[in-house]
């Protein structure tokens, strides 16, 4: 019989009554990292350079938006991107000022696009310029609170149950909580994040990055911004041991899909004192989310083979279900079509698709899919990453499984 070891991966101040048993974690370290190496040996042979270039180009937007929307931030995707387009333009960006000097008031889209601003830009910079784990140091973490929090305690005034960021510096209270949780006495912060940068730095593994952001969580260093911090070194340190090398993924904008879960995890390590919880979806992240990247690659490859075939517009956007995943049943194919097309007609279309070979039926029981007549490396590739993760983890999203 197998004896479970649970370890105390601290030693000192309010973390040492965290508790790990890697054994009920769904991944070794060195699963993980065979993942991001064929990840690395694929994009090499396969990744079309333009799916690679999109990836690449969407990254910080999409890791910036992911970690404001975190906060609970309204900010659409759209609105992101307008103020992403200023950061990268490199134009001056003073509206808080500019709407100050004018007597304007301040209002929580303000606030708001300010904080992406800031996220965006602190991101960036980091990701452009990327620190080892071994030069990580408090201060270096101060700092990086101190640029992602920048100006935004002049919304004090404006916006209601405001929480004060005092940016740069760490706790000075009690009062605050994460949900039900009641983080680290503020005098025990700096000795801890001492002990977990120590930690991190003589563990420098792919799960070490994981206990770290919950351990970080835990200690609640700010008043206000730990979520940002703990996800930005995390991209920092994976980075640091060679995981992502080429921002082709990321796991904030997995924990943004799946909020519910992310909050979920994260309340129940702290709540239980168990880092198990969140660090096995810390995993459960990095792993769908480097499938996405094959993914993406999948749906490319489909839809520049259904758009090149010679079927009419209309037949093409009927099929564009097909684009995002593998086979899709006849029933769920017309309840996207049947509003623009009665059924004989979509029948009609869906016969000719078949006999200009663009698409195949595949009948079982009582239900028939319909699926793109393509076969491809990435096909492949993916139908393994499935098989080898299915068994390992109890959830995985539509959008992935049935890919």
């Amino acid at each position: 019989m197998n004896t479970l070891i649970t370890e105390n991966p601290f030693k000192h101040s309010f973390l040492q009554k965290l508790v790990l048993t890697p054994k009920l974690l769904p991944f070794t370290d060195e699963e993980l990292l065979r993942l991001d190496t064929n990840l690395n040996r694929y994009e090499q042979l396969f990744l079309n350079p333009d799916i690679e270039k999109s990836l690449l180009s969407k990254n910080e937007l999409f890791t910036s938006f992911a970690i404001s929307k975190a906060e609970n931030s309204t900010l659409t995707l759209r609105e992101a991107q307008d103020v992403y387009d200023i950061l990268i333009s490199n134009r001056d960006y003073n509206f808080i000022g500019d709407k100050l000097k004018e007597n304007k008031r301040l209002n929580s889209k303000d606030y708001e696009k300010l904080e992406f601003f800031n996220i965006a830009k602190t991101f960036k910079k980091y990701n452009e310029n990327p620190i080892h784990i071994s030069d990580v140091t408090p201060e270096y973490i101060k700092e990086l609170h101190k640029q992602l929090t920048q100006g935004l305690d002049v919304f004090r005034g404006y916006l209601t149950d405001f929480e004060v960021y005092r940016s740069g510096q760490w706790r000075n209270s009690n009062v605050i909580r994460a949900g039900t949780y009641k983080p680290a006495p503020y005098t025990d912060i700096e000795a801890g994040v001492a002990e977990l940068i120590n930690w991190i730095q003589q563990n420098q593994g792919i799960t070490a990055v994981g206990v770290f952001h919950t351990a970080l969580y835990a200690l609640h260093p700010f008043n206000n911004g730990n979520k940002r911090v703990s996800r930005i070194l995390e991209h920092i340190f994976l980075r640091s041991i060679d995981i992502n090398t080429k921002n082709l993924y990321s796991t904030s904008y997995y924990y943004h899909q799946e909020k519910p879960r992310y909050y979920k995890y994260l309340l129940y390590s702290l709540e239980r004192e168990n880092l198990n919880h969140f660090v096995a979806f810390f995993q459960e992240a990095l792993v769908l989310s480097i499938i996405s990247v094959v993914k993406a690659s999948l749906e490319a490859k489909r839809k520049e083979f259904l758009y090149s075939s010679e079927l009419n517009d209309q037949i093409k956007t009927m099929l564009k279900p097909l684009i995002k995943r593998h086979e899709v049943q006849f029933k769920n194919i017309f309840k996207e079509a049947r509003k623009k097309m009665a059924r004989q007609t979509f029948v009609n279309y869906l016969r000719q698709a078949m006999n200009e070979t663009v698409v195949v039926r595949r009948v079982e029981g009582r239900a028939t899919y319909y699926s793109l007549n393509i076969s491809t490396e990435e096909d492949k590739e993916f139908k393994n990453l499935l098989e080898f993760v299915k068994p390992k983890l109890a959830f995985i999203p539509d959008e992935i499984k049935l890919g």
